[in-house]
């Protein structure tokens, strides 16, 4: 999936992103699976916190599944403005030249299907991050969430009930 040529999701995040006056949507930098934000104040917290939540609201807007690498880097600082990007990534991955083409985590040759085969067959979060130590918890729960719209997909259906706006 293109999420840089998708035009709903780069609009929910261009909305969340007013709410920062320092964060804006950078469309040279984003393409593919990669959307990235520019931050633009000097002394801006560099803190995870402000990205985790950015990330969070866009995947209760979107239902899908963002992560935020730790490649969060400065360019062209000056006097006043330091130029800081952090990018938002799809968690959860498919890739045709990977794995089958089977939904992977965070492009990595973990398959979704192997975390749920470990979760199924009694395995801790604790137990599957140790045995699979590039993972995270939140990798589990994007498993988990993917596995959910998977087999209970959002249904719109026509009815004949009408719709009352206020």
């Amino acid at each position: 999936m293109k999420l840089s040529e998708n035009p709903k999701i780069v609009q929910t995040l261009k909305r969340i992103l007013k709410e920062y006056d320092y964060l804006e949507y950078d469309e040279n930098r984003s393409k593919d699976d990669v959307l990235s934000v520019q931050v633009t104040a000097s002394g801006t917290e560099r803190g995870f916190n402000i990205y985790e939540n950015v990330r969070g609201k866009l995947e209760k807007s979107t239902n899908l599944s963002f992560f935020v690498p730790d490649s969060v880097y400065s360019e062209g600082a000056d006097c006043v403005k330091v130029k800081t990007y952090f990018t938002l990534r799809l968690r959860i991955t498919s890739n045709p030249e990977q794995c089958g083409g089977k939904p992977c985590i965070r492009g990595m040759r973990i398959r979704v299907t192997d975390v749920l085969d470990l979760l199924a067959s009694g395995l801790s979060f604790k137990e599957i991050l140790e045995e699979m130590p590039d993972l995270n918890s939140e990798d589990i729960v994007a498993c988990l969430k993917f596995a959910t719209r998977k087999i209970d997909p959002p249904v719109i259906r026509k009815t004949d009930h009408p719709v009352i706006t206020v």
